[in-house]
């Protein structure tokens, strides 16, 4: 009798346990940012892909909403407090966080979005190498501190003042969402002269006046993952066919850019990414060193030199230690 009894308990146990973990979201909260890097998630939003995929899973009523942020840090708080279920951005904010949830939330990435140089810019023409900023000089940066173009210039700095020094340049940047950034650089009206940005700004930039000073490629030895999306082990677990619907709608989203690239642009314009027109957005798509692809690229030596700065407490040792299960097979790196 005592048996059957835990038979029923155990039976009712592992029956809530399965709902729970299938449960099905009223809503799947997704976020996007400022640039082309984000491209992917445009077309996801644009061409309802998420929509789809949780159709085809049986999940037809789950509402897709899409936020707009400014940095990585505020999606990061946006996801640990369950704001969004995706963050996205620059490769530094996601690894902070993997960093800093290991044990508890276990936020790892869902895959790569693009790969694209990031320019350090400036309209001041005695600036010509990052050994010519004085400590009167300003770069505006999004995220300033945890952004990936933090990591890149700590990297540059590293590399010619030592090791020791990768701050030296901290105090000289101002955290700016892209655009403004920008228009802060292109007035002249104050101390900013020089950004480090990514595509459209940094063409633009160099349009009306600005030089590069420092290329993310060349600090990274090659082409580089600039942007990525990530979640929590909750998110994945409790709800595999959202997880599954978001990533088999990202994958089709890299593959449909790849097909076709202007209708890509033409979302991103008509999703007020930008005055530039749909020509123009498609020409930086095909800009020199540009990719969308879900491996990512040389994000291992990135993460471990933020390990060995302190930035990063826990060293990464394989580029799938910061990654879930399913890019496995992609040529990562």
């Amino acid at each position: 009798m005592k048996m059957s009894i835990w038979k029923v308990m155990l039976a009712t146990a592992l029956a809530m346990l399965g709902t729970a973990a299938n449960a099905q979201l009223a809503e799947l909260k997704l976020m996007s940012q400022y640039g082309i890097g984000y491209m992917p998630l445009t077309v996801m939003k644009g061409d309802k892909l998420v929509e789809k995929h949780l159709a085809m899973l049986g999940l037809p009523d789950t509402k897709v909403t899409w936020a707009t942020l400014a940095a990585g840090a505020a999606a990061n708080d946006a996801l640990l407090s369950g704001s969004l279920h995706m963050a996205a951005g620059g490769t530094g904010p996601a690894l902070i966080l993997w960093d800093r949830t290991r044990g508890t939330a276990n936020v790892r990435g869902i895959a790569a979005l693009s790969s694209m140089p990031n320019l350090l810019v400036s309209v001041d023409p005695r600036i010509k190498s990052i050994r010519d900023f004085t400590d009167n000089d300003r770069i505006a940066m999004a995220g300033a501190g945890s952004s990936v173009q933090t990591i890149y210039l700590q990297m540059a700095v590293a590399k010619d003042f030592g090791i020791d020094n990768f701050k030296k340049l901290n105090p000289l940047m101002v955290n700016l969402p892209h655009p403004e950034g920008l228009r802060a650089m292109l007035s002249g009206a104050g101390e900013i002269k020089s950004q480090f940005t990514s595509p459209p700004f940094q063409e633009e930039a160099l349009e009306r006046g600005a030089h590069v000073v420092l290329n993310s490629y060349d600090i990274m030895g090659g082409p580089n993952t600039f942007l990525m999306v990530w979640t929590t082990e909750k998110f994945r677990t409790e709800h595999p066919k959202e997880y599954k619907a978001l990533y088999d709608a990202l994958a089709e989203a890299t593959a449909s850019i790849n097909a076709n690239k202007r209708h890509a642009a033409e979302l991103y314009v008509a999703q007020g990414g930008g005055k530039e027109s749909v020509d123009k957005i498609l020409a930086l798509m095909n800009g020199p060193g540009v990719s969308y692809t879900l491996a990512p690229e040389r994000v291992l030596p990135y993460a471990q030199f933020m390990n060995q700065i302190g930035t990063l407490k826990n060293k990464p040792t394989d580029w799938k230690d910061l990654f879930f299960p399913d890019i496995y097979a992609l040529p990562g790196s």
